[in-house]
């Protein structure tokens, strides 16, 4: 039985000439700095153009807006509370001025530090992408505006990603590139779909049958709209049959010539484009489009708690990876002078470049500046030097702000440039108590200079307000929390992509280049499959220079007294996980529990574990909490490259938790029990 908004979209369907039909299936058009993109009106329908906005970390056209930090550092909050409320508040600031469709959240997987568009996304780890993600996508639709969720599939680098091929197996897929779109379906209820600008094994995104209609039509169930990135697609046939509606930002290539031709041909049907146009016209009557008001002014008195959640984000977010002596937080009592070095502390690059970074607006605030509002309430003179020289000797502690050009259509190197490690190797040669606070959205090389070094924080693009958190962190007012979403090598030798990424001898460039450049096309081989930053250095056995999961605090923390709900567990029962927590330090911290499964007894090979629950646990000095975690056969099972289906086999796994991938502090084990399968376990395999 058809629901009212279907009854509803069919009768304005069958008001709509072919022509109208054919002109719905592309968007109004983009014009730099004013329009993104829109829906085309039927205005005489009732029909009005729905408008876009870019992305994630804000509305890019929103007056007045508020850039939020990065998603990345959202990411490493392991908070998904927090990241409902993040949600709430970009949809509410898209919403005050009528933007209803957010061309965001990005999920792609962080699979290479040089991708431009890392600081637009969650990480390397599926599940936590995952958990994050589902929150943020209901909040948004929540304040009624449409998510969506991109770039389908596997557009994991951006250097000349209009001629990339992504050559991966459908193993590598479901596990590490698939899930977190599926989260975004089945889970969160998305609205939306972007496809990607890169082939995948051999087809373009945009209009690949198999992507759109096998799998997020047919397998996960999606019955909402599926547009294209801007000017991503190439063929019309194969675009319209692919299960694709919307071209975007404007009907290049489903056009009514175009479209008329195949009609005429009967190579496809009318009621082929009446699916699509179900599909874009079911989303917006669904959202209320149709029939209210898209702005709502009064959304701008809720700023003064968007302000709140901003900053709230930087203080979970912000990472702290090396605190030798404890030089972290400063000593207001003892530190008269304070040395601020680097170019990024005064003209703060508050977001990484193209769709997903935009103006942070007049009520920026730089790095100097929150560093000088905390430290003149305790009469600390802070000194800003840009031109390094002996006076830094003099300062009780220097603090160097580095950055790097991160952006849209470009991927950037794994090392600084030559002029930040001089400025790294000189400063701490003439200060030996040196502080590096990083503000980039991914990895990058410090093995070589990390010794020289007393502390270092990674701040991620803090957004509008996001310096005020890494002042509060730096004097000690915030205890850091946040955790690396990703590992960070020593070098690219030992990474799994190493000699799998670009083709040899690709110079990756340190500014942005422009949009309009092109190149042969090219493969990328996911050849390590599955093993995929901490994947990896398990299977090969490496330390990586920081592990994924890891983060410092100024307090200490004691994990002890794991239990098991049972030894084991059958079918679709559930194991209840339980440890217990203390903060063993005399200050008030919060530490990310992370809970990760190892398969003991596999057919097919497997990761040495996988993260499956993080719980993030606030404690009071030498306070003790006792935290819980579930997991199901879902949890244990893997993508079979022979059965070609999600599998769970009976057999022994290990619980494992720690306070990150490396730092595994408990264990246990456990058996599972297929229903039908209680006798025959399947025989070992060596990884």
């Amino acid at each position: 039985m058809e629901t009212p908004v279907l009854e509803r979209v069919k009768n304005l369907i069958n008001q709509m000439t072919l022509e109208e039909k054919i002109k719905y299936l592309g968007g109004t058009g983009f014009v730099e700095g004013q329009k993104i993109g829109e829906t085309q009106p039927l205005h005489h329908l009732g029909i009005p153009s729905v408008k876009m906005t870019d992305a994630t970390s804000g509305s890019k056209l929103t007056k007045d807006h508020i850039l939020f930090p990065a998603f990345i550092c959202l990411a490493s909050t392991f908070n998904p509370e927090l990241s409902a409320l993040y949600g709430q508040a970009v949809a509410e600031q898209a919403k005050a001025d009528g933007y209803r469709i957010l061309l965001g959240p990005g999920v792609n997987m962080y699979r290479v530090p040089h991708c431009g568009r890392n600081f637009e996304y969650l990480g390397e780890d599926p599940y936590l992408a995952c958990k994050m993600l589902i929150p943020y996508i209901k909040s948004v639709q929540n304040a009624g505006v449409i998510a969506t969720v991109k770039h389908f599939v596997a557009n994991n680098s951006e250097h000349y990603r209009k001629n990339s091929n992504s050559v991966v197996r459908e193993r590598t897929l479901h596990e590490i590139y698939f899930p977190a779109f599926k989260a975004a379906i089945q889970d969160a209820g998305v609205k939306a779909v972007m496809t990607s600008y890169n082939m995948l094994n051999g087809e373009w995104a945009g209009q690949n049958k198999h992507l759109i209609t096998n799998i997020l039509r047919n397998e996960w169930g999606f019955d909402g709209m599926v547009m294209t990135d801007w000017w991503a697609i190439y063929d019309t046939e194969k675009a319209i049959q692919s299960g694709l509606d919307l071209e975007m930002p404007e009907a290049c290539i489903l056009n009514y010539k175009r479209i008329k031709a195949l009609l005429d041909k009967d190579i496809i049907s009318e009621d082929l484009i009446d699916q699509r146009i179900i599909h874009i016209l079911k989303t917006i009557c669904e959202m209320g489009l149709l029939d209210e008001k898209h702005s709502d002014p009064s959304f701008h008195n809720n700023w003064p708690e968007h302000e709140r959640i901003a900053i709230e984000t930087a203080r979970q977010g912000i990472v702290l990876l090396k605190n030798q002596d404890n030089i972290l937080p400063i000593q207001v009592e003892t530190t008269k002078k304070i040395a601020i070095i680097g170019e990024n502390a005064v003209i703060t690059t508050a977001s990484g470049g193209g769709a997903g970074g935009f103006d942070p607006g007049e009520r920026l605030v730089t790095y100097l500046d929150a560093v000088n509002k905390i430290a003149s309430t305790y009469e600390i003179e802070v000194t800003f030097y840009e031109i390094l020289d002996n006076n830094v000797a003099n300062s009780d502690v220097a603090v160097i702000f580095l950055t790097m050009v991160e952006h849209e259509f470009m991927d950037r190197p794994f090392t600084l440039s030559e002029s930040q490690y001089d400025l790294i190797k000189q400063t701490s040669s003439i200060n030996q108590n040196t502080i590096v606070v990083m503000s980039v959205g991914s990895g990058v090389e410090m093995a070589s200079w990390i010794n020289n070094i007393k502390g270092l924080i990674y701040a991620w693009f803090p957004g509008t307000y996001g310096a005020q958190a890494l002042a509060e962190i730096l004097f000690g007012e915030i205890n850091p929390s946040g955790k690396l979403p990703f590992s960070i090598a020593h070098n690219e030798n030992e990474t799994h992509y190493y000699g799998n990424y670009l083709p040899e001898n690709t110079e990756l460039p340190r500014e942005f280049q422009g949009w309009n450049r092109g190149a042969p096309n090219f493969d990328i081989n996911y050849q390590e499959g599955i093993f995929t930053g901490y994947r990896w250095y398990d299977k090969k056995n490496i330390q990586p220079l920081f592990p994924f999961g890891f983060g410092l605090s100024y307090s200490t923390f004691k994990l002890d007294n794991l239990s098991l709900s049972s030894e084991t567990i059958i079918g679709d029962e559930k194991l209840i996980i339980s440890c217990d927590i203390t903060n063993t330090s005399d200050i008030y911290g919060t530490e990310i529990v992370q809970l990760y499964i190892r398969d003991i007894v596999f057919s097919e090979i497997r990761p040495e574990k996988e993260l499956k629950g993080f719980k993030r646990i606030s404690l009071k000095s030498h306070e003790s909490k006792q935290i819980e975690m579930t997991i199901d056969k879902t949890d244990l099972s893997f993508w079979s490259e022979i059965k070609k289906d999600w599998q769970v086999e009976t057999g022994s796994f290990d619980v494992l938790i720690g306070t990150s991938s490396n730092n595994i502090c408990l264990k246990a084990s456990f058996m599972y029990f297929i229903e039908s399968d209680l006798v025959n376990i399947p025989i070992s395999i060596s990884q």
